[in-house]
């Protein structure tokens, strides 16, 4: 592994955190980690920008950051998802519980919301719809967040 974004257990997060059948490339790999250890969706730029700032060495193509995230979005080990916020699509490890964000609408920091609110909204939208199966629904609160008020 060249990119100096591994950190000494990144052998271990991928041993234990790769899906099974997915092809290991180190293009792949510096990518998995970056969504590994972000806090916050990131969108395919600046997946970009953190692979060719921590290793200027290696110059990563944009084509081929949007590529993998399709392939890992495919294999369903990252969520796509569009905020009102962002002009591009964000991306973010399924772990094993989703996420809702608030979404400061000065700096567009995204704070996650610790619980989900819709779960019990869920159950009441499914009564009330026959048939229908629910595979997912998403939230976004928006606002501004402390240091913006604070400026």
């Amino acid at each position: 592994m060249s990119c100096k974004i591994h950190a000494e257990n990144s052998d271990s997060i991928i041993e234990r955190c790769w899906p099974a059948g997915v092809k290991k490339t180190h293009q792949r790999i510096d990518i998995f980690l970056i969504l590994y250890h972000a806090d916050e969706p990131l969108s395919a730029a600046d997946i970009f920008d953190k692979l060719n700032m921590t290793a200027p060495k290696e110059k990563y193509a944009f084509s081929t950051v949007y590529r993998n995230l399709l392939a890992f979005e495919k294999v369903g080990i990252v969520t796509k998802t569009t905020l009102s916020t962002e002009d591009n699509a964000v991306y973010e490890l399924k772990k094993s519980s989703h996420k809702h964000y608030a979404v400061c609408t000065k700096c567009h920091k995204k704070i996650p919301i610790k619980t989900c609110p819709l779960h019990d909204i869920s159950a009441a939208v499914k009564d009330s719809l026959p048939g229908f199966e629910i595979t997912g629904h998403q939230l976004e609160i928006l606002g501004i967040c402390n240091d913006c008020k604070n400026k």
